[in-house]
């Protein structure tokens, strides 16, 4: 399924386009668009293309990311699963920008900061934040091909009204 939002923020309107990959479900792209509404005011980009200038020398990419008016990567953002591998390479060569995982459930973000623990030198840099329990299966269950979307999303917050669907929650910190 195809999503385009149409986003009526506090921080401005925006328009959205998620289309998804063949092996790509809905709940992947209701991580990258819940990804994109918490820092859209840093201008967000959402599937960034391996050839974007900001990703030179890197042989991954982020599911979003944002970047300072010279092109330095602010913030990488990963969706669902990532590898430890990828991560680790991330964390090493990303110094300034901030590094955060998007997980839908407490087990997952719980699970992937154990393994990190062990495998990634700088996993304290990661941050992996999480729904509580319940709160991500309604927030894909509000999403349909034309989501309308309006209220106030900052940093692991959201007050807003999905296709007339109430939704507030604040997302924990793993």
């Amino acid at each position: 399924m195809k999503i385009r939002c149409d986003i009526h923020l506090e921080s401005g309107d925006s328009k959205l386009i998620l289309a998804p990959k063949p092996e790509e479900k809905v709940d992947h792209l209701a991580l990258k668009l819940a990804g994109f509404l918490m820092f859209l005011p840093m201008g967000p980009v959402v599937e960034p293309s391996s050839d974007h200038p900001s990703l030179f020398g890197y042989d991954v990419k982020p599911d979003v990311m944002a970047m300072d008016a010279g092109g330095d990567i602010l913030l990488w953002l990963e969706c669902g699963e990532v590898s430890i591998n990828k991560l680790d390479k991330v964390s090493r060569r990303l110094v300034r920008g901030r590094i955060v995982v998007l997980k839908k459930s407490l087990r997952e973000a719980k699970q992937l900061r154990e393994r990190m623990g062990d495998e990634v030198r700088q996993s304290q840099r990661v941050e992996v934040w999480t729904w509580p329990a319940g709160e991500f299966e309604r927030w894909v269950g509000a999403m349909q091909e034309k989501t309308e979307i309006f209220g106030e999303a900052h940093e692991k917050s959201f007050n807003l009204v999905v296709n007339e669907t109430p939704y507030a929650v604040d997302l924990v910190q793993v």
